[in-house]
């Protein structure tokens, strides 16, 4: 008795499975490539984003915390400009420190009249470049200025000025 023969495989049918798996294996990686580049590039945006918004916001926000008659002005600390809020606690005058300082927005809190270093502040965060400026009376500019070169400003004016 003679037994059925089994139908050989092509040798075409078997490259085209081949080559129809290595198109969508590379796809594959191309995609999951191209989603870690967008990923990536909005983690940084976003941390750029929030250092430079959140500097400005904490500034102009400690300013309306001590929006009170000359509670609030710019001096300079050892060449630094330095945003300087002045609190009375139990009789006793202190002042907040606020100056950017190697690469850092830093604050320093004291009681009036002591000296201080700049490198004694406690850092807030990194910026690369802080600038404060009065205007006008009592109108505050504070800009960041990112390491590419953007700068963003925001601008405060004390209402008990």
């Amino acid at each position: 008795m003679k037994t059925a023969a089994k139908p050989k495989g092509h040798l075409v049918d078997l490259l085209f499975t081949l080559a129809l798996f290595c198109v969508f294996a590379a796809s594959s990686f191309f995609v999951v490539l191209i989603g870690a580049n967008v990923y990536r590039s909005t983690v940084r945006g976003m941390n750029h984003n929030f250092n430079v918004r959140t500097s400005l916001s904490y500034v102009c926000e400690k300013v309306r915390q001590n929006d009170t008659a000359g509670a609030v002005r710019l001096d300079t600390l050892d060449s630094i400009s330095a945003l300087v809020l002045t609190q009375d606690y139990d009789g006793t005058a202190y002042e907040t420190w606020i100056y950017p300082y190697n690469g850092s927005l830093m604050e320093l809190f004291t009681q009036k009249g002591n000296a201080i270093d700049p490198s004694g502040g406690n850092p807030i965060m990194d910026v690369p470049s802080f600038t404060m400026e009065q205007l006008n009376g009592h109108l505050y500019r504070f800009s960041v200025t990112d390491e590419y070169g953007k700068t963003v400003s925001q601008m405060v004016h004390p209402r008990c000025a």
